[in-house]
């Protein structure tokens, strides 16, 4: 919304606190299932860390 009303890249981030990041990674389980309701992807910075933690190791062992 804010690229289309000024035309550039939003710098600072001024949503209220449900759309804040650190609020969504205490939500993650409800953030998860709408983004696949909504057929959209997750934020990588929107994932609590130990998740990505995880993920990533799991990646090594993989290898």
């Amino acid at each position: 919304k804010y690229v289309e009303k000024h035309g550039c890249r939003k710098m600072f981030h001024v949503g209220s606190n449900s759309s804040c990041r650190q609020h969504i990674r205490g939500h993650y389980a409800v953030y998860k299932q709408k983004c696949m309701a909504l057929k959209i992807p997750e934020n990588h910075h929107a994932i609590p860390r130990a998740f990505v933690k995880a993920a990533q190791e799991g990646n090594k062992q993989m290898k």
